[in-house]
């Protein structure tokens, strides 16, 4: 499960910043802007949001068709971040690489000018920036006490929770094996 992520770095050692405490200032600022529909976050206008806060690191989303077996990159250039998501890839999908993005923006941004990532939860070969950077994109989009508390009132199927949180199965699938649910 996971992606293949190729970056050009530094050789810098750092610490990584808090995952959980950054989510949620992150989720209560999508709240406060009021960025969800339901339990859908907006990632776009969340991310439009972070990037108009960072004057000095702006993000600008690209769609563009790319290679089937590649979901997104981000990179630096020219002063501003660029992240280029598959626009042949499902709504959903997309949703999910542009919070994978977002999350190497946020995490990684410091350590690394590009990355490049291939199809999410996938393969076997992600390093823990990776898996870093998938934790937080479900974390941001599939909150952990909303997903315990749809199943606790009985809602089961992946798919039915998926389509709640507009993520596609595989992404829920993750969300929910982490939680340490076990998925027949």
């Amino acid at each position: 499960m996971g992606t293949k992520g190729r970056r050009k770095s530094s050789s810098c050692v750092y610490e990584e910043p808090t995952l959980l405490s950054d989510v949620a200032k992150i989720q209560n600022l999508a709240k406060e802007k009021g960025f969800y529909d339901g339990d859908s976050l907006d990632i776009e206008k969340l991310i439009n949001e972070i990037s108009s806060q960072s004057p000095a690191s702006p993000i600008e989303i690209r769609k563009i068709p790319m290679l089937s077996y590649l979901s997104g990159s981000l990179c630096y250039k020219d002063g501003k971040w660029i992240m280029t998501v598959n626009s042949k890839h499902h709504e959903n999908r997309q949703r999910f690489t542009l919070a994978h993005e977002l999350a190497h923006y946020i995490l990684h941004k410091e350590k690394n000018t590009e990355f490049e990532d291939s199809t999410f939860f996938r393969g076997n070969n992600m390093d823990s920036l990776e898996y870093m950077a998938n934790d937080f994109a479900a974390t941001l989009l599939m909150p952990d006490e909303k997903i315990v508390s749809y199943i606790n009132e009985g809602v089961r199927n992946l798919g039915k929770l998926a389509k709640i949180f507009n993520v596609s199965a595989a992404a829920m699938k993750y969300k929910v094996e982490k939680l340490g649910y076990k998925v027949r």
